[in-house]
């Protein structure tokens, strides 16, 4: 009998003695695992254990050991009450190759791979239209605030979101709300139907796919904001706090415009506080807007989701850097501010009606210490043509290269008489010479199911219409095409990008850490159990240990025989 089902075999919510499974599969300390509340002979309605709101947190770019790392210097009331009055799943890690924004975001709200799901990237090339796109772009749908500005949708996300599915459930019983600073993480975690606000030119904003208006308490509470511009981002705690992190002052850093390299940055211009803890309080503070004009969790029968994508940490540490002051000045800011939701949400609704979600869309790479760290997509652009120009004659055979995906002129191919597959084959030996490349996969390898190398994690995220010819993965600690502005990125299938938190923390949730491997992707089918949804599109499993008390256990949670 395996450990992982020792807690099955034992019953669940008894409070007895268990093993906890390891990362590696072997058992992990003994624990004693409170009540995990009402069973299913003991409850006389699963009504009566389901939270009138779910709220799904998202942080944008948070590697679950910086989680860890900073924790003894958060308070008692943010991360340090969900990490040790919740279940603590510490072994979460994405199945797939790009970590990136919106497919985390994506993967989150359905459960889905990205290869289910369709947001491959944060942007991808579309032969169609012959330009890169966003995953959010969409021209019938501009934002309110700028009707000739970029419209965006979630209309590229081709699968119904958690948020979509209690909706079609349960109609007008139900609201779903959606906020971020970054419009593809609203977009993502709200999916088609649900309200989604995100940063715009002057305040909160959304799109023609949402709404012909801006409702009511939307418009007073971007009315009542004064100009962010001006003042200082300072320093949240004593200087000792960030001794171990050298000195304040890296050339590494890369700063957004005006902020300076080192504390105090000044506030120089209308935007700069989005890249400071501000930004985060702002985006709390509109989130409780919501959530009283709303009524969310507080009507009768309520069974409601508010998703809030928190991008703070995410541009922090692309600017700066994980390991900088910055970043971990404004995660330990982030605490404060999270612990301040938490106390108004259980003013305004009460905590024992709310299950609180949390997780990551990727991690970060660290800052590149040295040049070569950044391998320019021009660099394989270039191997690429001068490899099919002596194989085949001179052309210009690389049609776009948007990391990680390169495309082929594939009617270029065809007009010279190429076979694609054999111009894929030269391709991807040019570019898996270069130094800093850890693999090359093809769409051939995809469908033919190599297992060797990465072909298992970019096979999870391929779309055969939006996916390149080749995918190509970097070294370790290597930046494929990264942004110059950025003094770090991610988007690998590194342990820095692909670990993060994953915690629940409500009624009838025990407070204990799993330690067996699990994926983000189950995190939307466990949440489905609890508001009484289905997800059929789900690549992910929901989390045995983490069902909502009295609801049916799923067949995957069943122990095997004995």
């Amino acid at each position: 009998m395996s450990v992982g089902w020792l807690w099955m075999v034992l019953g669940a919510g008894t409070g007895v003695a268990r093993e906890v499974e390891s990362s590696s599969g072997k058992p992990g300390p003994r624990a004693v695992v409170p009540a995990r509340g009402p069973t299913r002979a003991v409850v006389s309605s699963v009504e009566e254990v389901r939270p009138s709101l779910v709220v799904f947190l998202v942080f944008d770019g948070l590697r679950y050991d910086d989680l860890e790392r900073w924790r003894h210097r958060m308070g008692p009331g943010g991360f340090r009450r969900l990490l040790e009055g919740g279940t603590v799943f510490d072994s979460a890690r994405y199945p797939y190759a790009t970590t990136k924004t919106c497919p985390g975001h994506a993967t989150l709200a359905t459960g889905a791979l990205p290869g289910v799901h369709g947001i491959i990237s944060n942007e991808w090339y579309e032969r169609e239209s012959g330009a890169e796109v966003s995953c959010v772009r969409d021209s019938a749908s501009p934002p309110l605030d700028d009707p000739k500005g970029k419209g965006v949708s979630p209309r590229r996300l081709r699968v119904s979101t958690l948020g979509d599915r209690l909706l079609a459930t349960h109609g007008a019983s139900s609201r779903v709300l959606s906020v971020s600073l970054k419009d593809r993480a609203a977009i993502m975690l709200g999916g088609h139907r649900g309200q989604a606000y995100w940063w715009g030119t002057k305040g909160f904003t959304t799109s023609r796919h949402h709404a012909e208006h801006l409702p009511s308490w939307v418009s007073t509470w971007n009315d009542a904001q004064v100009s962010q511009k001006g003042g200082a981002w300072a320093r949240g705690a004593e200087v000792a706090t960030y001794a171990a992190l050298g000195p304040d002052d890296d050339a590494r850093e890369r700063p957004p415009e005006g902020l300076g390299r080192t504390f105090p940055h000044p506030l120089t211009t209308e935007d700069a506080f989005l890249y400071t803890p501000l930004g985060a309080e702002r985006l709390f503070e509109f989130a409780l807007s919501g959530v009283r004009a709303e009524a969310l969790g507080t009507r009768p029968g309520a069974r409601d989701l508010l998703a809030i994508g928190v991008s703070s940490v995410d541009v922090v540490s692309h600017g700066f850097g994980p390991e900088s002051h910055e970043t971990v000045d404004m995660l330990l800011r982030l605490d404060r501010a999270l612990a301040v939701f938490l106390e108004s949400l259980e003013r305004e609704v009460g905590l024992s009606k709310v299950l609180v979600a949390v997780s990551a869309d990727h991690g970060m790479a660290p800052a590149p210490a040295r040049a070569e760290q950044r391998m320019s997509g021009t660099l394989v652009t270039r191997a690429v043509d001068a490899a099919l120009d002596q194989a085949f004659g001179a052309d210009d055979w690389v049609e776009a290269f948007s990391a990680p995906h390169l495309y082929l002129r594939q009617a270029r191919l065809k007009a010279r008489k190429v076979r694609l597959e054999e111009a894929v084959e030269v391709a991807r030996k040019a570019v898996r010479v270069l130094p800093g490349i850890a693999d090359v996969i093809s769409a051939s390898d995809v469908s033919a199911g190599r297992e060797q190398g990465f072909a298992r994690r970019v096979r999870g995220e391929y779309v055969a219409e939006r996916s390149g010819e080749l995918v190509i993965i970097a070294d370790p600690h290597v930046l494929l095409a990264p942004d110059d502005e950025h003094a770090s990125t991610h988007g690998t299938p590194y342990e820095y990008d692909i670990h993060v938190p994953l915690i629940l923390f409500g009624q009838g949730l025990s407070a204990v850490r799993q330690g067996r491997p699990v994926t983000p992707l189950d995190l939307a089918p466990t949440l489905a159990t609890w508001l009484g949804v289905t997800l059929p599109e789900a690549s992910g499993s929901p989390l045995c240990e983490a069902l909502a008390p009295g609801t049916p256990v799923p067949a995957s949670c069943a122990a095997p025989p004995l």
